[in-house]
């Protein structure tokens, strides 16, 4: 039985083999008479051609098409690990056969070029039917080749003359070899010999057959490192996140090894692909895969399942990609009853970002979502709801994070000046201007984010150029006609309703609605009382540090003072306030004596009753029960909690909240 590989057995008389084959291909394709052709005519090859036949692909096509740039490839093989292993042996054979006339190829798994070595004249031959790097040779798009057609079949094949399906192939013939995972055994490349059909050899399948055997043995070794690199950062890993859970994968995405929850909660193995895991997909595409993503791979808090991913980031070995460190944690959501909204983000550039009262958790998750696109933000909220430093953390979270974010207060620059501030000007555009003229803060801030503070603020005549920027992307310097391109995203921010300003033709509706497409409100601190305490316990740490104190707490009359005031000034009172304390206690708790004057006395007059009136009704009537049933029980905590059916926790918790000490 001849081998069924082989298209040619020796040299002799290729000339009638190629007159043959081209009957064989014209009766099949031409004439469409299968039923001529079918004991004459390898059984692989007329499969093949069958396959093309009802793909679709033209048989008088003349090249193949290009599916890579040049800027895709280069990324590619930034991250592909067979081709720095077979590079270096594809170059060590082709200075050896040199002058053969062949071209060596490199292929990935579907077919797409990825490395091509040989004689200038060769493949500049080539690249008329596209055989170059960058260009898809699957079968379903070239039609019959031997790069294409032994990934569909898994095997070895030479592809000679007339039976490569295409007839711009005619001229040609290869011999491919298919290169399987050491561990998955999935097909991941091929290696492939081409050259004029003329000096076809037979022994050329063969060569690539053993090439393919040495680039999986490379692989294998290659992948042995790297599995125990990745393992000893497993464990390195777990021991430094020790209440966490590390989950490592190598650079294809495959489980190397994973925490005992992880791979519990999640079904997880070694040589599990997380790619394809339905709860880890948008992990990895959204997070590893996007444009980047090397440099900050955390963008935003992301949550899967009952974990909150707190850190991911590259392994290198050897200085080359060779998998990733994922941790999570607990995300404490036990209640199932919970949106994704009321869910605080905890990791990332939001760790810093306090809160997690319904309507403010509703706030940042919008700006969560957000963070990834360019479209512009208007962020609402009264003076001191910390407007500005959800910005940054926007900008922080986004894919502009490496470039600068530029803030500029529209209410405190002079009329006159809002312009050359935003746009700049030219020299001499005015006198006493820098000599060399003055770039806008557009411009400095290109490639970031712009952030416009108290925008209801700026000057109508303003607001046409900045409604120009936004719709055109380039700026125009005071005193030049010149255009010059910039790419920013804006945000802005407003205590004041733009929509009425509008309506009193204080503020443009197009700009308005230019600005307003994504609108987020972040609520006062009067509105977030759940958010007080473990905001101020956030300030009390960084002042305690600041000024070099022990650890400080507030009492109870300042805490339940804190709870009960309505912080007009928000955030920044609230902040303010206690760094005052801090510096003015000298115990361990900080009294009432030791806030601000202003607060002292309003404190003076904020009674109990004071504080009953503001609660909400249905936070009064469960006061009342809950009193009612401790005095009935004694203060029985297990037999009220018993009675209102619900936890002890959650009792206590209630107690807290109403601020109920037991007796």
């Amino acid at each position: 039985m001849r081998n069924p590989y082989l298209s040619i057995f020796s040299t002799h008389d290729l000339p009638s083999k190629t007159r043959e084959l081209e009957n064989l291909w014209d009766m099949y394709v031409v004439k469409c008479r299968e039923e001529a052709i079918l004991d004459k005519i390898r059984e692989s090859v007329l499969h093949s051609w069958r396959r093309c036949h009802h793909a679709g692909v033209d048989p008088a096509q003349l090249r193949t098409r290009q599916i890579l740039t040049d800027q895709e490839l280069n990324h590619l093989l930034k991250t592909s690990e067979i081709y720095w292993v077979a590079k270096p042996i594809i170059d060590e054979l082709f200075y050896k056969m040199s002058g053969t006339g062949h071209l060596i190829t490199l292929s990935d798994q579907n077919g797409r070029i990825i490395y091509l070595k040989g004689d200038p004249p060769t493949i500049r031959r080539a690249e008329n039917m596209n055989f170059a790097a960058g260009m898809d040779w699957s079968e379903s798009t070239a039609g019959t080749n031997a790069i294409g057609t032994s990934i569909v079949t898994k095997g070895p094949i030479q592809i000679f003359s007339a039976e490569h399906f295409c007839h711009g192939c005619h001229p040609w013939s290869c011999s491919s070899a298919p290169i399987f995972h050491p561990v998955t055994q999935e097909i991941i490349g091929t290696i492939d010999f081409t050259g004029i059909w003329a000096h076809a050899q037979p022994h050329t399948l063969g060569l690539a057959v053993s090439i393919a055997q040495v680039i999986e043995t490379k692989l294998a070794e290659s992948y042995l490192e790297k599995t125990c690199h990745l393992v000893e950062t497993f464990f390195r890993s777990a021991d430094k996140w020790k209440t966490d859970h590390v989950l490592v994968l190598n650079h294809d995405f495959f489980v190397v090894k994973s925490s005992e929850k992880l791979a519990h909660f999640f079904k997880l193995s070694p040589a599990s692909k997380l790619s394809n895991h339905p709860d880890f997909q948008s992990l990895i595409k959204d997070y590893i895969r996007a444009p980047d993503s090397s440099s900050n791979l955390v963008a935003n808090a992301c949550l899967i399942q009952n974990f909150l991913v707190v850190d991911i980031e590259p392994i290198y070995f050897h200085k080359v990609l060779a998998g990733y460190l994922i941790v999570l944690k607990d995300a404490d959501i036990g209640r199932t009853s919970e949106s994704p909204s009321e869910i605080p983000a905890q990791a990332g550039p939001w760790a810093e970002v306090i809160g997690h009262s319904k309507s403010f958790a509703a706030a940042i998750n919008k700006c969560r979502k957000t963070a990834s696109s360019n479209v512009p933000i208007i962020v609402l909220g009264e003076s001191g709801t910390g407007k500005e430093k959800i910005a940054r953390t926007i900008h922080r979270s986004s894919n502009k994070n490496r470039k600068p974010f530029l803030a500029i207060n529209c209410g405190a620059i002079p009329k006159e000046l809002v312009s050359s501030e935003l746009f700049g000007y030219e020299r001499g555009t005015f006198t006493g201007g820098m000599a060399g003229g003055k770039k806008g803060i557009f411009e400095e801030a290109n490639g970031g984010t712009l952030f416009l503070d108290e925008i209801g603020e700026m000057p109508l005549d303003s607001q046409i150029h900045l409604l120009r920027v936004l719709q055109e992307r380039e700026v125009t310097r005071l005193g030049s006609s010149q255009p010059i391109p910039v790419d920013v995203r804006i945000i802005a921010a407003t205590n004041k309703n733009l929509l009425a300003l509008c309506k009193k033709g204080e503020f443009r509706k197009d700009l308005f609605y230019r600005l307003n497409v994504v609108s987020v409100t972040i609520p006062p601190l009067r509105e977030r009382k759940d958010d007080i305490l473990p905001i101020t316990n956030y300030f009390l740490k960084q002042f305690v540090e600041k000024y070099e104190r022990t650890s400080l707490s507030l009492s109870d009359h300042a805490l339940s003072f804190f709870l009960d005031y309505s912080w007009p000034g928000n955030i920044r009172e609230l902040q303010n306030v206690l760094e005052h304390a801090v510096i003015f206690s000298e115990s361990s708790f900080i009294e009432m004596e030791h806030l601000p004057s202003y607060l002292i006395e309003c404190g003076n007059h904020l009674s109990a009753d004071d504080a009953a009136a503001n609660m909400p009704p249905l936070d009064a009537e469960e006061k009342k029960i809950l009193l009612q049933l401790l005095e009935e029980s004694g203060w029985n905590i297990s037999a009220v909690a018993k009675k209102m059916n619900i936890a002890r926790s959650t009792l206590y918790r209630k107690l807290k909240k109403y601020r109920l000490r037991l007796r």
